[in-house]
């Protein structure tokens, strides 16, 4: 599962699309208008994610919009090492469903110790 993601999202008339980076049971990942972070856990095929999405409003918007407030959904699904599928609900906004298709777009491999040093 480790790597990043490219996300593509429904939650009724809301769609997007956005990037996921996966690593360690850590998610971080955003599209133009949320940050996400969160955890997920991998059960093969089963994956389960918590994921808090926080809208981005940079300073001058914040002082003329009024934007969503941050959300919690929970997901769970299904995945292979390419392709994976998530289906759940923002805690406390019943009625509300998310669906969230992920496809790998790269692996992430450790660095050497040339790297590590260069870096």
């Amino acid at each position: 599962m480790e790597g990043y993601w490219l996300a593509h999202y429904d939650s009724g008339a809301r769609h997007g699309e956005g990037m996921v980076m996966l690593r360690g049971g850590d998610l971080r990942g955003g599209d133009l208008e949320h940050l996400w972070s969160g955890t997920y856990e991998e059960e093969s095929p089963k994956l389960y994610a918590r994921i808090r999405i926080v809208p981005f409003v940079s300073c001058a918007e914040e002082r003329t919009m009024a934007r969503e407030q941050p959300v919690i959904v929970n997901l769970s699904g299904f995945c292979t090492d390419q392709f994976a599928t998530l289906e759940g609900c923002p805690e406390g906004r019943d009625g509300e469903s998310f669906h969230v298709e992920m496809r790998k777009c790269k692996s992430m491999r450790p660095l050497e110790e040339s790297e590590r040093k260069a870096a």
